[in-house]
């Protein structure tokens, strides 16, 4: 039973690939739950399961076993489509490599996962697109072309657009990577 503080719960989450003699069972029975507000970090050498769970976490992969509650909801009981609705409203996205849109401003990546939500632009998801500019350093660089900034700024467009819905949770992979010290406290 979650309550409403618990943003994402795991019991007994496992994943293997493969089956049978080639079987390789990668997560073994995991739980955890998370309230909200708290932060996580995900150590472990390479090869140890980290993009895997972040992966089943982020609704891009489904686990072999176990159970993945974000926000309540059994990820379990859902179809294609309504984790792609749950993923797309609930969870932000701060990946590694930023996948911005190079043609696209600044302002309109940011923007980009409320108007795939909504359907249409409107005035409100390009103001808010901009306090988030604003408040990762640039607010004057909002008409930029994604692939004319350099690759810290791009990383900090990122991780503002992964704001862009207020996500219950947020999913980093190395978010700070290509920052300076300064930019990524």
């Amino acid at each position: 039973m979650a309550d409403a503080d618990t943003v994402l719960r795991l019991a007994g989450l496992r994943k293997s690939y493969g089956s049978g003699e080639t079987e390789s069972q990668i997560l073994h029975g995991l739980d955890l739950r998370l309230a909200r507000g708290e932060f996580a970090a995900l150590i472990g050498p390479s090869g140890s399961g980290k993009s895997t769970l972040l992966n089943l976490i982020g609704l891009l992969d489904r686990p072999s076993g176990g159970q993945l509650f974000i926000d309540g909801c059994d990820t379990g009981e859902l179809d294609d489509t309504e984790l792609t609705r749950l993923r797309g409203q609930r969870i932000g996205f701060i990946f590694q490599h930023h996948n911005l849109i190079p043609a696209f401003s600044a302002r309109e990546n940011v923007a980009m996962p409320q108007l795939v939500a909504r359907g249409r632009p409107d005035a409100a998801m390009f103001d808010h697109a901009d306090e988030l500019l604003a408040q990762v350093g640039l607010a004057e660089r909002r008409h930029y072309l994604a692939n004319r900034l350099s690759g810290g700024q791009q990383q900090r467009v990122a991780i503002a657009r992964a704001l862009a819905m207020s996500p219950s949770l947020v999913l980093a992979d190395e978010p700070t990577g290509n920052l300076d010290t300064h930019s990524a406290d």
